[in-house]
């Protein structure tokens, strides 16, 4: 080994990296697997899990939103049979005061 290349492990995957001090580049000497490798049926599995647990998440929003939508609806009716119930009263606008 060259004193201008130094071999060290990734911190956080584990592959050994080569550092050429002159040029400043790097390079994976040895793509070894990462510590914690998941096979693909693994991380399969956990996308369609995250995949069902995000359209749960939307379906309750999409309720919610409905619910949301029913009060409000009925509020604005509420307040539409209480103003026909109460007399009409002659609107007092700032301007007609003088």
């Amino acid at each position: 080994m060259s004193k201008d290349l130094l071999t060290f492990p990734c911190p956080c995957c584990g592959k050994q990296i080569e550092l050429d001090v002159r040029t400043g580049k790097a390079r994976a000497v040895v793509p070894g697997e990462a510590k914690n490798a998941a096979d693909i049926d693994q991380l399969l599995k956990a996308q369609q899990k995250e995949q069902r647990r995000l359209a749960d998440v939307f379906d309750s929003a999409k309720q919610d939103q409905k619910k949301q939508s029913k009060t409000l609806e009925d509020l604005l009716d509420k307040a539409k049979d209480e103003a026909k119930k109460t007399p009409d009263k002659k609107v007092r606008r700032p301007w007609d005061l003088e």
